[in-house]
């Protein structure tokens, strides 16, 4: 009876697999999501997840040298030179990106991608651009 309960717990995790929390060395949609969960500690809200990223790029102009050409440092310097960057709060990040990974497809892709893919859309990206960012992303991931 004991191999049998070891037989059908060996075999439930083989039927849940967990999921990969990491794409390329970076969180994705499956840790963002991981965010919501109640029992976390407020240090790894989505909100002080978004504020730290905000801070490294500000503080130490941190640069991500093999994804620049994914990057959205032209759209955050677009929104900062017309006075938009005001108008947007993190909970209006933390939205456009509940929704981005509300697609099942873009769960692999790096948090730090949907932020750009977020920061794009307010900075007046047309929806054939922000289409085509996320598939060189998805190409990007997938390498």
């Amino acid at each position: 009876m004991k191999y049998f309960f070891v037989l059908v717990f060996i075999l439930s995790i083989n039927i849940f697999p967990q999921t990969e929390r990491y794409t390329k060395g970076a969180e994705n949609g499956y840790a963002w999501r991981r965010m919501e969960d109640p029992s976390q500690f407020y240090s790894t809200s989505k909100e002080t997840y978004l504020a730290s990223i905000l801070d490294r790029i500000r503080l130490t102009g941190e640069k991500y040298p093999e994804i620049e050409s994914l990057s959205c440092r032209d759209d955050m310097e677009k929104l900062f030179s017309e006075g938009k960057s005001e108008e947007i709060s993190l909970e209006d990040i933390v939205c456009e990106i509940d929704k981005f990974y509300a697609i099942g497809d873009n769960m692999i892709i790096p948090i730090i991608f949907a932020y750009c893919h977020s920061i794009k859309k307010f900075a007046g990206s047309s929806g054939e651009e922000l289409y085509n960012y996320k598939q060189e992303v998805l190409l990007f991931c997938n390498e």
